[in-house]
């Protein structure tokens, strides 16, 4: 009995996984362009860290060519954002069936695959394994 509990869980998490829906470019250019804000960040041994406050979002924005920027920028009470005029630029690559951004700046180069994205949600993880999950972002509204 305790066989065939083990072979169902087995054959329950092979059925999630496969129908998990990848990222493709398609989705990327739907849904990339905008405001992200982090929600928690995955270390490949499972810990987790919640980000329940962010300083600073992420945003994206993607040419028809497959390459885009992204900058951090800082939310503003008044609905407005400031940046930090230091764009990532980013291609757009597709490796093994999977999807990456591929980054460069004067300084550095790296790269992160997209698990998945949606309209209001995104999985990224980074070159060390390290999964990085969103939100999408909205200005802050005061209320008078």
């Amino acid at each position: 009995m305790r066989s065939i509990k083990i072979m169902f869980s087995l054959l329950l998490v092979v059925l999630l996984q496969a129908c998990q829906s990848k990222a493709d470019v398609t989705d990327i250019q739907a849904y990339i362009n905008g405001y992200w804000e982090i929600e928690k960040a995955q270390l490949p041994d499972g810990t987790e860290k919640d980000y329940s406050i962010n300083a600073t979002i992420d945003y994206f924005e993607l040419k028809e060519d497959q390459t885009g920027v992204r900058y951090k920028v800082v939310p503003q009470f008044n609905g407005e954002f400031l940046t930090n005029d230091r764009p990532e630029a980013f291609a757009i690559k597709e490796k093994e069936g999977a999807i990456w951004l591929e980054y460069k700046t004067e300084f550095s180069t790296w790269e992160e695959q997209v698990l998945s994205i949606s309209e209001d949600k995104m999985v990224m993880e980074n070159e060390t394994k390290i999964k990085y999950y969103y939100k999408r972002a909205h200005p802050i509204q005061i209320k008078e």
